[in-house]
């Protein structure tokens, strides 16, 4: 049987199909109290029809046992589990519960439970309300089942009746959890006459013993693949079948150590199309025979002809010579779509039509998201050979009353004639960028092609095509702002926006230039020894108008790669001057700095920021590299993971900022080679009132000390929350607790005169 469990706590109510498991939880919830109900609350309806549906499992030690099992649930098992312990029972139903019953007994809270089972005999959904109750002093688990039978109807008529081969296999492994081979859990009528083998025999099997070749001919791999990764595969394979050679197509749903299989003859369309090929193979070998009969007879007046072609042909030259430069002054050579002024010259003309019918009609402007990367990692000639294909595609989508060009680089534009409103265009838009995002294979690569789309409206959003162009621009750039891969439809707002954002920029580079960027640096204090054990560097704009600006302030600024880098090299050179200062008056400490993805990225960083520690004559254990998960797991993740790795190879330790707040998982802690975390100061700020924080707190700072990561808590700005992650096991603090950022110059006296623990609570706008 291959089983999938979906357990809901908080939605119980609204998530059930019957009234009976409202009531009952209903019951639970009156008899609750303050803790835990007994079970007596519950006898009067046990003693009823109620009790052939429930079971009640007993608190032993580290196990349950079951006891007072009702005769349908033991129907429905199809066993007598009564006086045996859960471990005792090892089908694929029962294993997928253990977790779910010690969930439930943990938290004292009833849990309902979805089951979906495919088996031999089942296929459909089964609810599961699992309360906890306590019975003579133990604690114990009331369970109530009720399978959903319409929809195990409907699914079991729906397996049986398929004209496709259905076999749903259970993954058996080694004693080293490799998978060898699949076991059958059921399959379908039309399985079993395919293989004229029962389908109650064929129950129990083994892939290898119906399909000896699976091992052989790769099968088995693809199997063993897809369950490994839980990702669905769709193929076509040639096998033996009762003596004969067949072709299928095999489609691979996993669902958990379970693999259903969808076997799809698709024998009779191969054939027919390999009988209209042999028909085309033959009428071109008679068209090849008529035309060598026709050179025979314009033979006999080659002589004639020569003159009359020669001059046909000159004149056809000349014609297609003075067609192919008007094409080429007004057509892009790669893509053979209108150029920019071409385009432009169409747009115009398009708007006049627009004002005279009195119609609406849409711009639309198309950036292809991560061109630059493709020309990077597979070259030029496979970026131009993108290009095409996007230009194909989005031409193959539009109508013939629209206008297409390309606008220079991997910018393109699209004049809908015919988009009556915003919902007209967005139709049109999202064609485009389905068509688009198809599969699409270079140099025997995968590439992933996806769209940004900026959209203005005639003429609500402008009369003119330069206005029409400044909007759909303003939008584009809005999307990709946005995360990249959709439509961004102008508004007005976004205008001033834009110009806001262009004054921020131009004057953010201008600050660059001045030299108004400077590190201001938090320290770090070990509360075990009550040593400062470094320094975070903070930036900070010293604007000479506004005064001193937090990063909160222009941090929109930062997805500009030569914004981010020229930010993070002047606090580089500010933080290894600053340190060398510090060296020179016998002041040795460390200093954290974050890093941006466009950092990493770069292949030399690593080298670069070692021969600067180097020159000054500091080490790459006084600079932490400080980056934030989102980082990490930014495109291009296998260059920044080999500059991470370069880093540490170098001497610099890594610190994962933010963590919990981003999406790293637990095979990224395995794999990145980063030596602390630094648990997000929304975590420490709800430390003290929210359980559910605390539990995650706790929970990341065993994580770390599992895997020999050191952990530092941010934020930490009272002395209730420093006791929080004290009692937590948290050595490592950062907050205004301890101090508020200060200029490197100040460094010196501050260690001088720091002293713990700390007398009062130190608090600043400066954060």
């Amino acid at each position: 049987m291959t089983s999938y469990v979906d357990v809901h706590s908080d939605d119980i109510e609204q998530t059930t199909d019957f009234s009976d498991v409202r009531d009952l939880y209903a019951a639970w919830i009156s008899a609750q109290g303050s803790g835990i109900p007994d079970l007596r609350h519950f006898e009067v309806a046990l003693a009823g029809p109620i009790a052939d549906r429930t079971m009640l499992m007993r608190a032993a030690g580290n196990t349950l046992i079951y006891e007072r099992v009702g005769r349908n649930v033991i129907a429905l098992f199809g066993h007598d589990p009564n006086g045996k312990v859960l471990e005792q029972i090892e089908n694929a139903g029962a294993r997928s519960f253990r977790s779910t019953y010690f969930q439930v007994l943990q938290s004292g809270r009833p849990g309902l439970a979805l089951h979906d089972n495919v088996g031999a005999t089942t296929v459909g959904i089964t609810e599961r309300l699992i309360l906890p109750v306590r019975s003579d002093g133990d604690d114990c688990l009331l369970c109530y089942i009720r399978p959903r039978e319409d929809a195990t109807n409907v699914l079991r008529s729906v397996f049986n009746v398929s004209a496709d081969a259905i076999t749903v296999f259970q993954a058996i492994r080694d004693g080293d959890g490799q998978v060898v081979d699949f076991s059958i859990n059921a399959a379908n009528a039309e399985a079993a006459r395919r293989l004229k083998i029962p389908p109650d025999e064929l129950v129990g099997a083994r892939l290898l013993e119906i399909w000896p070749f699976a091992a052989r001919d790769g099968l088995l791999d693809r199997f063993i693949r897809s369950v490994n990764s839980q990702l669905l595969d769709v193929f076509d394979a040639s096998y033996p079948e009762n003596g004969k050679i067949v072709e299928r197509q095999l489609r691979l749903a996993p669902h958990g150590e379970g693999l259903t299989v969808t076997d799809v003859d698709i024998g009779p369309t191969l054939a027919a199309t390999r009988a209209i090929d042999q028909q085309h193979n033959e009428l071109l070998q008679a068209n090849e025979l008529l035309e060598a009969r026709a050179i025979d007879l314009m033979a006999s007046y080659a002589s004639l002809e020569r003159t009359t072609n020669e001059l046909r042909e000159e004149i056809t030259r000349n014609r297609a010579l003075e067609a192919e430069l008007v094409h080429l002054a007004h057509h892009d050579g790669l893509t053979g779509l209108p150029n920019r002024s071409y385009f432009e010259q169409r747009f115009e003309e398009k708007l006049k039509q627009m004002k005279r019918a009195k119609r609406r009609a849409a711009l639309c402007i198309i950036d292809l998201d991560h061109f630059k990367d493709i020309n990077d990692s597979l070259g030029h000639d496979a970026g131009d050979m993108v290009l095409r294909e996007v230009s194909n595609r989005l031409r193959s989508t539009i109508r013939k009353s629209d206008v297409i060009g390309r606008l220079g680089g991997d910018e393109f534009a699209v004049v809908l004639t015919n988009a009556q409103d915003t919902q007209d265009a967005a139709a049109a838009v999202k064609r485009m960028m389905e068509a688009v995002a198809r599969p699409f294979t270079v140099k025997q690569q995968d590439v992933p092609i996806s769209l940004s789309a900026g959209v203005a409206i005639f003429p609500a959003d402008g009369r003119t095509s330069s206005e029409l162009m400044s909007d759909a621009d303003i939008a584009v750039y809005r999307s990709k702002r946005a995360g990249r891969g959709r439509t961004v439809f102008f508004t007005p707002s976004m205008r001033d926006d834009a110009e806001r954002r262009f004054s921020l920029l131009k004057a953010l580079r201008q600050a660059l230039d001045a030299g108004q960027i400077a590190p201001f640096y938090q320290p770090l204090l070990d509360i075990r020894s009550g040593k400062l054990v470094g320094f975070e560097a903070l930036a900070r704009w010293l604007h000479p108008d506004h005064g001193m600006l937090l990063p909160s302030t222009f941090a929109e600024t930062f997805d500009e790669p030569d914004i981010a880098q020229a930010l993070t090299q002047t606090m580089i050179r500010s933080v290894i001057a600053d340190l060398a200062a510090w060296q020179k008056n016998g002041l040795t400490t460390r200093v954290n700095m974050n890093v941006t993805a466009f950092d990493l990225r770069n292949p030399g960083f690593a080298e670069d920021l070692h021969a600067r520690v180097n020159l000054h004559g500091l080490t790459s254990a006084q600079l932490i590299v400080e980056m934030t998960e989102t980082t990490i797991l930014s495109r291009d993740a296998e260059r920044i993971a080999s500059t991470l790795s370069d880093l540490r190879r170098l001497g610099f330790s890594l610190a994962l900022d933010d963590f919990g707040t981003g999406y790293a998982s637990l095979s990224h802690l395995r794999s990145l080679p980063v030596s602390s975390l630094k648990i997000d100061r929304s975590f420490i700020r709800d430390l003290e009132h929210d359980p559910k924080t605390r539990a995650i707190v706790r929970s990341i700072i065993e994580l770390a000390g599992a895997l020999d990561l050191a952990i530092i808590a941010e934020g930490v700005e009272t002395h209730s929350q420093l006791d929080a992650v004290t009692a937590l096991n948290c050595s490592i603090i950062q907050g205004y607790l301890i101090a508020e950022p200060m200029a490197g110059a100040d460094i010196p006296a501050f260690i001088r005169d720091f002293s713990y623990p700390v007398p009062a609570l130190r608090r600043s706008s400066l954060g």
